[in-house]
């Protein structure tokens, strides 16, 4: 298969690409062609040709930085993704966008696709605008397109301020573990778990359009994951636990992941406790990098 990724460079994208290139796909970067500068050349004959999917994975991903500048993350989330589509459109493929958490405070529990979006900051905004924009040109281009809603997808290449992100790096540093507030309960995906989810979705035919939550299915609070950790780690790192929320957090993440996984036949492999213990191994044995890298 011939497959374009965007966002190459960062823990999903990379991931993907990587895992992708030792499946013996072909794999390019579209990063050049999707920056905001590209809109200033509408040539298509540098794009590359005969691509079965684009995986769009590139995005402006921290929250605070966009409250802090707002119109750059909706300028940047939404022109890459219309010019990754223009690609897909161009090279008749398929195309997959990957979303986020859009759903603000929960009106029920577990989260199903049905429930409504809401954006509470631009990141998400931007998000929410990227969906439907994609269902909207998919259909006038026939562009096939599948949306992922993903819930807290880990591994090692992690961005510093994410809960296990900064759980392992203490572990790496020998490092007291400090919790700042322990109550909110999320779901987490095993990145080994969502690439073989990417696999089934580009490899299955027909291709399954659609919007699906992406997750494991299964809640744990911030303590439940520390206490893991420390249980998981030889040095046993010492937790101290402090309550100190941030400002209009959301307490249950709790997602329903039936759909995709019926319509995938997907089923995760990694529970939480056996993907923390294989991190913390590699994280002992050195073979990890440090989160952000």
């Amino acid at each position: 298969m011939k497959i374009g990724i965007t966002g190459h460079r960062g823990f999903i994208g990379s991931s993907v690409f990587s895992a992708l290139a030792e499946a013996g796909c072909s794999i390019i970067s579209l990063d050049e062609f999707t920056c905001l500068a590209a809109f200033e050349n509408n040539n298509r004959d540098g794009y590359p040709v005969e691509l079965d999917w684009v995986l769009h994975f590139g995005a402006k991903t921290s929250i605070p930085d966009s409250y802090v500048h707002p119109y750059e993350t909706y300028a940047n989330n939404i022109g890459s993704t219309l010019l990754a589509l223009k690609i897909a459109d161009h090279c008749h493929a398929a195309f997959l966008f990957m979303s986020s958490y859009v759903y603000g405070q929960p009106r029920y529990l577990p989260i199903d696709e049905k429930h409504p979006v809401t954006a509470v900051n631009p990141y998400m905004g931007s998000k929410i605008i990227g969906e439907e924009i994609c269902r909207q040109i998919s259909a006038m281009e026939s562009i096939p397109a599948v949306i992922l809603r993903g819930f807290n997808i880990y591994g090692d290449h992690q961005i510093p301020g994410r809960l296990i992100s900064d759980l392992l790096d203490a572990v790496r540093r020998g490092e007291t573990i400090r919790l700042n507030d322990p109550a909110p309960l999320r779901d987490y995906l095993y990145i080994k778990d969502f690439i073989a989810l990417i696999m089934k979705i580009i490899t299955q035919m027909p291709i399954k359009t659609g919007t699906y939550n992406v997750g494991y299915g299964q809640s744990y609070s911030n303590l439940e994951v520390a206490e893991l950790v420390c249980q998981l780690s030889d040095q046993k790192c010492p937790l101290i636990v402090q309550s100190n929320p941030r400002p209009n957090d959301i307490p249950d993440c709790s997602v329903d992941t039936s759909l995709i996984r019926r319509t995938f036949s997907w089923q995760p492999e990694f529970p939480l406790q056996r993907a923390l213990s294989e991190l913390i191994i590699d994280i002992q044995n050195g073979k990890t990098n440090a989160p952000g890298k």
